[in-house]
């Protein structure tokens, strides 16, 4: 970790990628997609009387690292050389403050018991985070401390997949620069935290089935657990634009350029756009990241989206990511408004699943399509700026979708051609129309 984490007591702002709420707008369109679910993580959801379980157990965790530190140092060690010279650099990622840690006491804290509660959440949840990722090396690997095994054992299938969900919630990050100094001053290790958090990412991603490919060439510090899954989904040759001046800038820059958008699949069906799947399966099939789509030949190439529970909520936390961050892109944001204008209508769904664009264990389409028609509301996004990535794909489809001859032509295919008795009739007819003509002209105009 290099970028903004060698020097620990002089703090550099992070204001391109930090730690916000969600604006009440777009949390008000799914307002569970934000809220975690056994863990807090950071000061914003601190206090829930629903998430108290897991806060008994972060200080366990944090007495876990202490006997497995190799200069047995106490709490109060780690405080003073792990928060105290990273206070202000962490507070920094908090946009909104940490006035969420008074919620739920009765006296009025003043500055000092909030700034202590602070500096104590931080120290726990990196705790929290290094032991969830098992980042900690054991003295005996065969011995395990009777605390985790406790623990180990109360952990159900359900809430090891509710960790894994609160651990990618935009509201509930903690900065790795903490997580990192903590690691380090434990184990007294120098080598690239980076690494060991983008393979937890990576291996928390490959349990679900739209698992990335992570790209070797791309090596950028990740400020949080939900920053270093939204690197890993990054399109194939994507280049990060920065969109500066708010709406004017982009009226500015949409001024002469003629607006495209997308269609629903079933839009798309009838004006002979076509619709096909990227593989993403092994057995020979050839790996595509999820939002490497494309077109190309006259129809959109689009990667295989597996659609669970958890797929919209995690769309709609790297979305709010992305609101609220500078220098990090809007890819994410560009393929889920794709997403969203493609399959709204449960007939769209329908179609995408018979042409194995989409795999979903939902209840039916409709719920499907329920999820998706309102992924983007009330996000800001200029559909036709530089930030989106998909404009050249949207603007081929958008070509193709408005020609009058191909719209002919397709009409006439999905008219007359459905079938082979439907085809073999269309032959013969046209067969005869030209027997006749031919015919009447000889009538007309006979040999001498």
């Amino acid at each position: 970790m290099q970028e903004g984490r060698n020097n620990a007591g002089n703090p550099q702002p992070q204001a391109n990628c930090p730690i916000g709420k969600v604006h009440g707008r777009v949390r008000d369109v799914d307002p569970f997609a934000y809220m975690p679910m056994v863990v807090s993580l950071g000061p914003y959801h601190a206090g829930h009387d629903d998430l108290q379980h897991k806060e008994r157990e972060k200080p366990l965790c944090m007495q876990d690292i202490c006997t497995l530190s190799i200069k047995n140092m106490a709490v109060l060690d780690f405080l003073q050389e792990v928060i105290f010279p990273l206070r202000e650099q962490a507070l920094m990622y908090y946009l909104h403050g940490i006035n969420d840690l008074r919620r739920g006491r009765n006296d009025v804290d003043d500055d000092i018991k909030l700034n202590f509660r602070f500096n104590l959440m931080l120290l726990h949840d990196a705790a929290f985070l290094l032991v969830a990722m098992k980042a900690l090396p054991r003295r005996n690997p065969n011995q395990v401390g009777d605390d985790e095994q406790r623990r180990t054992s109360s952990h159900g299938l359900w809430t090891d997949v509710a960790i894994v969900h609160d651990l990618l919630l935009f509201e509930n990050q903690v900065p790795l620069v903490v997580v990192e100094r903590l690691y380090q001053v434990a184990t007294d290790r120098t080598d690239d935290f980076s690494q060991i958090v983008e393979s937890f990412v990576w291996k928390t991603l490959l349990k679900h089935p739209n698992s990335p490919i992570p790209d070797q060439n791309v090596r950028t510090t990740a400020h949080h657990l939900l920053h270093q899954c939204h690197m890993l989904l990054r399109p194939t040759g994507y280049e990060i634009v920065v969109e500066i001046g708010g709406a004017s800038s982009a009226a500015d820059e949409n001024a002469g350029v003629k607006r495209r958008r997308w269609h629903r699949a079933m839009q798309y069906h009838v004006a002979g756009v076509g619709l096909t799947s990227k593989g993403n399966i092994d057995g020979g099939v050839t790996h595509h990241r999820l939002l490497d789509v494309e077109y190309s030949g006259g129809a959109l190439e689009i990667p295989v989206l597996h659609v669970d529970d958890n797929t919209c909520s995690m769309l709609r936390n790297l979305i709010a990511m992305e609101q609220a961050s500078t220098g990090v892109g809007h890819y994410v944001t560009a393929y889920c408004v794709f997403f969203s204008r493609l399959m709204c209508t449960a007939q769209d769904v329908t179609l995408l699943t018979k042409k194995g664009i989409v795999v979903h264990q939902l209840a039916n389409d409709e719920t499907v399509a329920a999820e998706f028609a309102n992924l983007c509301k009330n996000v800001v996004f200029n559909e036709d700026g530089r930030c989106n990535y998909l404009r050249e794909a949207c603007v081929a489809a958008d070509e193709r979708y408005q020609s009058r001859v191909r719209n002919w032509m397709t009409w006439l295919k999905h008219k007359h051609f459905r079938n082979p008795c439907l085809a073999m009739g269309a032959v013969a007819a046209v067969l005869v129309t030209i027997c006749t003509v031919v015919q009447a002209v000889f009538a007309v105009f006979p040999r001498n």
